[in-house]
């Protein structure tokens, strides 16, 4: 099982989700650490090493996965918009 460790700017994120939103979004952050690159995670364009899963049809997970220190690190917790696809 991995660790899940957050960036602080993630972890801010999270917290200003309404209470269903943030039992979805975590729901999905707990199960990364059992599989951390489930079916439906993919690459995110111009990062090397991050992928994005999304929770729900409005939010997104963007995390890092470090195998060798056994760490799952989400990097951001994003909600689709107008500006998601611009």
């Amino acid at each position: 099982m991995l660790r899940v460790r957050f960036r602080r700017s993630a972890k801010r994120e999270l917290f200003e989700l309404d209470d269903d939103a943030f039992l979805r979004v975590a729901r999905v952050i707990l199960e990364l650490q059992q599989s951390p690159r489930p079916r439906g995670c993919d690459k995110v364009a111009g990062r090397v090493d991050q992928l994005r899963i999304w929770a729900g049809r409005d939010h997104r997970v963007l995390y890092e996965v470090d195998e060798r220190s056994g760490h799952v690190t989400i990097v951001a917790v994003r909600k689709k918009d107008e500006s998601t696809y611009k």
